[in-house]
């Protein structure tokens, strides 16, 4: 059933169910949440603030997903009344046997129509007691943190955190663009009004003043697309972790991954983590063979397979977060290069170079910091898909 669902939460689905979410509870920030057990003040006050930072994600799903509220809402409704029923049962089983005792002690026991009532009463406190006792030790186990219906929980809540962890990166890698684009529409503009006036003076043609007029078009239909995707991604956001339309939380940046994090990795140990933490593995290993050798044989070749899928998969990761890597030390030299130029540029700006060629030197910049920017963004989310991985996530189309 796990990796039924396993295949078919992508990130297309969780952004097609954000369009659908409603306000089901306060969200981040509103008077009326109640701190919840284990949860300190400081922590509370943390996560109610107007910031969403990347740490945060797990709790502010767990606590403010919708979704999520919703289903452990109904476990524990379901949870209470189930130990209603049990409490009223008990009580139940508790008058029966003193009316059984009471008939016991009395005369009437030693009629035939008081000894039936006393067999029935009985005969009812004991089926009443195996009844109880099954739905305590139901109980007992739904409770328990390795029960099913616990583990499911917290699966969806893992499911929900790994996708608001790569809205939240996609979100990071569209802004270190945005102030790139928005350079690029303003020396857009200005080579517009530049062929306009130089066409004036008979020194560019029609053809020229089209030609920078569709270049501007062009910035200017870049820039809404960015902006598009900055709030589109933005509203995604604060919709999984729970902030009503009309609140404007800040969102924070990435952590920051050093050399020696990576340097730290040890893959083999990983990837054993990993077959141990996968949910479809466990799954798995626990389904059904029919209690036959061909069955238990078959699931012993399943779980192989997947285990050696895993061992491929975390190998891929790694490839990908170590080639992320080297790909960000590149834009780190080719950042620092275009910044030596901007201040070059800087200290020549007001005596030789003209205007245009300054607001060019700024977007070789600008874009050398969004594409160091975007670089890191890339090498993180490998470095998180690698961690989910051990985590026990691994999501189609991340393989």
């Amino acid at each position: 059933m796990k990796k039924k669902w396993m295949k078919g939460f992508t990130l297309g689905v969780v952004l097609t169910m954000l369009t659908s979410i409603t306000a089901y509870a306060a969200g981040p920030g509103e008077e009326k949440n109640p701190i919840p057990e284990g949860v300190s003040q400081e922590q509370w006050n943390r996560l109610n603030d107007q910031t969403i930072e990347f740490d945060e994600l797990p709790d502010l799903i767990a606590y403010f997903n919708p979704n999520m509220k919703n289903t452990s809402d109904t476990i524990n409704d379901s949870l209470g009344d189930l130990k209603y029923q049990e409490e009223r049962m008990r009580n139940q089983i508790r008058d029966l046997q003193i009316d059984a005792d009471n008939l016991k002690d009395s005369d009437a026991i030693n009629t035939k129509d008081g000894m039936e009532q006393y067999m029935i009463l009985n005969m009812t406190v004991k089926d009443l007691k195996s009844n109880a006792y099954k739905m305590g030790r139901q109980l007992e186990y739904m409770n328990r943190s390795d029960s099913s219906l616990k583990s499911n929980l917290v699966f969806a809540a893992k499911n929900y955190t790994y996708f608001a962890n790569q809205i939240m990166i996609g979100y990071q890698s569209a802004i270190a663009n945005q102030a790139m684009i928005e350079k690029m529409v303003e020396l857009s503009n200005a080579a517009y009004e530049a062929q306009k006036l130089s066409q004036g003076l008979g020194m560019a043609t029609e053809a020229d003043v089209l030609s920078a007029h569709k270049d501007l078009l062009s910035a200017n239909g870049a820039r809404l697309k960015i902006n598009s995707t900055v709030d589109n991604l933005r509203q995604s956001l604060c919709l999984m972790t729970g902030y009503s339309e009309d609140a404007a939380p800040t969102i924070g940046d990435l952590p920051n991954i050093d050399d020696k994090i990576l340097e730290a990795i040890d893959l083999e140990a990983d990837t054993k983590k990993a077959i141990g933490n996968n949910y479809d593995l466990i799954s798995l290993r626990h389904s059904g063979s029919n209690h036959t050798s061909t069955g238990m044989k078959n699931r012993d070749s399943s779980v192989s397979e997947a285990e050696q899928n895993i061992i491929i998969t975390m190998q891929s990761y790694y490839q990908a977060l170590m080639q992320a890597k080297s790909s960000y030390d590149a834009s780190c030299t080719a950042f620092e290069k275009a910044r030596l130029e901007m201040e070059k540029a800087e200290r020549s700006k007001s005596e030789l170079i003209s205007n245009i060629q300054y607001l060019q030197a700024q977007m070789t910049y600008l874009q050398a910091r969004g594409e160091k920017e975007s670089a890191y963004n890339t090498m993180f989310q490998a470095y998180d898909t690698y961690q989910w991985g051990i985590k026990g996530i691994i999501v189609s189309g991340n393989q």
